[in-house]
């Protein structure tokens, strides 16, 4: 052994010492694979006694599958050494004492002394690196979103079902591929630039901020997805993982209220321009006719034109209806603190309640954040509804308003005829009545609640049990800051 067969007064004392407090393996073999010194961490990594390996094959350490080809492998290395990595790019693992293996990394060096070579290899056993990556893998290979691992070059060395079934490739087609067979042709010069610069200065941050990405199928059809990029270290190198989400339901969903919202506008431009103008003409007509035949029209004549400016008024009133409609699917930005005691007794105060209605309060949270104009209309257009439709006997309203979760639960219950269970399902579309007298109104109260309930983040939802008189409208109503709606 290289430290054994000097005598003990040509090298320091501590020197052993100092070997056995390195905390890894180190195991010196001659040219032939002889061990001529081990560590003690090296003892310890592989079950053995110093002694028992002192001039036994380094094979004894190595898995039977490893041993036909590692001679020729000592000797490639013995032609050409120099300090590197052992078995670059493949696992590798040791033989114990008592059978067993584990994962191992392997350096390996030149060393010249006495005038013999020798190979000086330092072991680090990577188990629990093993452990954790293998982890990393399951982790990703479960996720419901499409997850890849690309090196420094692009190249991809880990992907998942979700991606596979996104993009419609097999593990086989894309693994050791460069990542740009996902990308549209168009894209693809461009992006080698783009991947430098993330090499460069690695961040976890979402990529192509502000544009609109696609990805390409297998078939050739492209894909809007989102991308997350995060840096992962390795000991093969600096990887990036990318999270990719498919966003197409969400890009449909967006282009068709984008449709819905550009013809509703275009509808209430033209109810707003185009019919206002000539039915305020009809008006002035319909008064002059009146005042042309003053006391001297028959009863009849009388009669219907006073049901002609009741209708006029009707239709004004609806052409306004539908521009507040059309308005309020736009979320108010202006939210603050909202006392929700002060809120309902407001809104109990602006309508005139009959001397034979009993209205109850039942409040049991102070104060709310949220939009105060949108909300007061919504509860204001149920309350009035409940006050409007009510044909019993002991009329009662109750308003309620409770925490629920991180919204605020607002209830306005009656106890009046109800609504029939086939009507339910329409109360909440534009211009639909439960009856069809002149003071029915323009059936748009309710549809103009939800509207403006679910533009700002909420839900509303009417409770009427045919066996049970009356309603109970529940209002769902964000009580907090929320990005999307006050951003």
């Amino acid at each position: 052994m290289v430290l054994q067969e000097k005598p003990a007064s040509s090298h320091p004392s501590y020197i052993r010492e100092l070997l056995d407090a390195v905390p890894a393996g180190i195991i010196v073999t001659h040219q032939d694979g002889r061990i001529s010194y081990l560590n003690a961490e090296a003892e310890q990594l592989f079950g053995y006694l110093r002694d028992e390996l002192i001039g036994q094959s380094i094979d004894l350490l190595l898995p039977d599958r490893f041993s036909p080809n590692h001679a020729q492998l000592r000797q490639s290395y013995i032609d050409n050494p120099s300090t590197r990595y052992m078995g670059a790019g493949r696992d590798l693992y040791g033989k114990r004492k008592d059978d067993s293996e584990f994962p191992l990394e392997i350096g390996l060096r030149s060393l010249t002394a006495d005038g013999e070579q020798f190979i000086v290899a330092t072991i680090v056993n990577i188990a629990r690196r093993k452990q954790l990556e293998q982890r990393l893998v399951k982790v990703i290979e479960a996720s419901p979103y499409g997850q890849l691992l690309v090196d420094e070059q692009g190249i991809i060395q880990l992907i998942n079902p979700s991606l596979l079934q996104l993009f419609g490739y097999t593990k086989d087609e894309l693994l050791g591929k460069s990542m740009d067979i996902l990308l549209p042709e168009r894209y693809r010069d461009g992006h080698e630039k783009l991947r430098a610069g993330y090499v460069q200065k690695p961040s976890l941050r979402p990529m192509g901020l502000g544009r609109d990405l696609t990805g390409r199928h297998k078939s050739g059809t492209e894909i809007p997805i989102e991308i997350g990029l995060s840096p992962v270290e390795s000991d093969v190198g600096n990887l990036t993982l990318a999270v990719v989400t498919d966003i197409s339901e969400r890009k449909r969903l967006e282009l068709n209220l984008k449709q819905a919202n550009a013809h509703l506008e275009e509808f209430t431009y033209v109810a707003s321009h185009d019919l206002k103008s000539p039915l305020r003409g009809i008006s002035d007509l319909v008064d002059w006719i009146h005042e042309d035949l003053n006391t001297n029209a028959p009863e009849p004549v009388a009669k219907n034109i006073e049901r002609i400016k009741l209708r006029i008024g009707r239709m004004e009133r609806l052409i306004d209806d539908l521009l507040l409609y059309a308005r309020a699917g736009k979320r108010a930005k202006e939210s603050s603190a909202v006392d929700v005691h002060t809120l309902i007794a407001d809104i109990i105060e602006m309508h005139p309640v009959p001397a034979e209605f009993q209205v109850r309060q039942e409040i049991h949270i102070n104060e709310i954040y949220a939009a105060k104009i949108p909300l007061e209309t919504v509860l204001r257009n149920l309350f009035s509804n409940a006050l409007k439709h009510h044909r019993g006997i002991n009329p009662t309203i109750t308003i309620s308003a409770e925490a629920s979760g991180s919204y605020c639960l607002f209830k306005v219950i009656d106890n009046g005829p109800g609504i029939p269970k086939a009507a339910q399902e329409r109360v909440f579309r534009l211009f639909q009545t439960l009856s069809n007298n002149e003071s029915s109104g323009s059936g748009i109260g309710l549809a103009l609640a939800r509207r403006l309930t679910e533009s700002h983040g909420g839900q509303i939802e009417l409770i009427s049990d045919p066996d049970s008189k009356g309603c109970s409208f529940h209002v769902w109503w964000p009580r907090f800051a929320r990005k999307d709606i006050d951003e």
